[in-house]
């Protein structure tokens, strides 16, 4: 069976969100995940948690809060279960925890913990490539779907930075651009990969592989399975959190609101005692 997410949501509104007086809300809730995974994916991507893990870690990054993400989720487990009944597919729902109200944890790696997994994606599994996009995402805080989006051209040697989102002149979704400047980590992944058109994509056909990959490596670490790939990003807002003021932070991880970057500025023990020295 080959359905998709936009043909299930598409019955599930017609045969049991129709007539409801919530029937615009499931709409609103259920568009959320169309924007995030298009209404073409297949039911088997959304039947395995490390999709719905990742979701969940996105809006939370966009600042939502978790009634909103239970709502969101609870609207794509009643298009899963109901698509399933109508056997439009045969995959069964994955567990996926609710968020807990008020709760906004935001996992992350220390730095010894990216270095880690670097090393063991290089010498255990020998895949250097994923050793470069985890140090890369770590160090830039993009997302993933940006990581795999990012072209050579959109490298600036001259100043030193990656443009994110697209270099300004070349036309992007949203116009939702930033740039960020490089650490010394990063520059020579770049300088490496200038003989190609896209920096990452062609390591990875698909953010699933990049995903199974980094699970694998991640495992073999002994990290817990809570900390996904968007915890890279939460680790670029964590660190930076330690050394500089929330305004810098935003601007540097592209957030529409100062709220949701205060997430980030946590008292971890590096910044306590970097307050102290600066005084």
């Amino acid at each position: 069976m080959t359905a998709t997410w936009g043909e299930c949501l598409q019955y599930t509104t017609k045969v049991r969100w129709r007539h409801l007086r919530s029937a615009k809300t499931n709409a609103i809730n259920a568009n959320h995940i169309t924007n995030a995974v298009g209404k073409s994916a297949p039911m088997k991507t959304l039947s395995k948690a490390s999709f719905w893990m990742e979701f969940i870690a996105d809006m939370k990054d966009e600042g939502r809060n978790t009634s909103t993400i239970n709502r969101i989720i609870s609207a794509g487990r009643t298009v899963f279960e109901t698509s399933l009944e109508a056997e439009l597919h045969n995959f069964a729902w994955p567990k996926v925890k609710r968020e807990k109200e008020g709760e906004a944890r935001l996992t992350f790696f220390t730095k010894e913990d990216v270095q880690k997994m670097a090393y063991i994606a290089t010498t255990i599994f020998e895949r250097p490539d994923l050793a470069d996009a985890i140090v890369f995402s770590a160090y830039t805080g993009v997302r993933q779907g940006e990581l795999l989006k990012l072209k050579v051209e959109d490298y600036d040697p001259a100043h030193d930075l990656i443009w994110i989102g697209g270099k300004p002149g070349r036309e992007t979704k949203g116009n939702n651009v930033r740039s960020v400047f490089l650490h010394d980590l990063v520059k020579p992944i770049i300088q490496n990969r200038l003989d190609r058109t896209y920096l990452f994509r062609d390591d990875w056909t698909n953010k699933d592989q990049l995903y199974s990959r980094f699970k694998k490596v991640r495992a073999y670490a002994g990290l817990p399975e809570d900390h996904v790939w968007h915890s890279l990003r939460h680790s670029f807002g964590t660190w930076l959190g330690e050394v500089c003021h929330p305004k810098q932070i935003q601007t540097l991880m592209g957030h529409a609101n100062i709220e949701t970057t205060l997430r980030y500025v946590k008292p971890t023990e590096d910044a306590l005692r970097s307050a102290i020295v600066a005084i």
